[in-house]
C-alpha cells in the first residue's frame, strides 16, 4: 500500500510541475501572410527577445512551443513571459524578416508609412492574439 501512495505522490509532483510551467508561459498567436496565393512550406516563425532568438525550426527551443499551420495560415507560440518581437522568414526571401510592425497593424496600405517593429509583452497565463506576421515589403 505504501508503494502505491509514493507512486501517486510522485505523479502529483510531476504533473504539478508540468502544470505550473504551462501556466507560467504565455502565448502569441495570429495569422501568417505571404505575397502569393499560398504560404510556403519552408516558412518559419521566430521570436526575438529576452536575449535570444528562437524559431519554429530551432533545435533547442528551451520552453518555447510552436504550432505553425501553413494550410490555415495560422501560428501559435507558447513561450516564457517577457517582451518579444515576432517575424516570419522563408528561404525564397532569404535575408527578409517579415515582422509584425506598424505597417502590418496599419493594414499594409500605401498610406501606412511606418515600418517600426512592435514589441509584444507576454504575461504568464495570458494570450496575445491577432498578431499578423508578414511585412515582406
Amino acid at each position: 500500500m505504501s508503494k502505491l501512495i509514493i507512486k501517486v505522490a510522485l505523479l502529483a509532483i510531476v504533473f504539478g510541475a508540468v502544470s505550473a510551467n504551462a501556466q507560467s508561459n504565455g502565448k502569441i498567436s495570429g495569422k501568417l501572410t505571404y505575397p502569393s496565393e499560398f504560404i510556403p512550406s519552408d516558412m518559419v516563425v521566430c521570436v526575438e527577445g529576452e536575449g535570444r532568438t528562437v524559431c519554429s525550426n530551432s533545435r533547442d527551443k528551451a520552453g518555447y512551443v510552436f504550432k505553425v499551420n501553413r494550410a490555415a495560415a495560422r501560428y501559435e507560440v507558447s513561450l516564457p513571459a517577457g517582451r518579444y518581437y515576432i517575424y516570419a522568414r522563408t528561404r525564397e526571401m532569404a535575408g527578409t524578416k517579415a515582422y509584425y510592425n506598424e505597417f502590418v497593424r496599419c493594414g499594409m496600405n500605401v498610406r501606412c508609412k511606418s515600418k517600426n517593429r512592435i514589441r509584444l509583452t507576454v504575461r504568464s497565463g495570458r494570450a496575445v492574439t491577432g498578431i499578423t506576421v508578414g511585412d515582406w515589403y
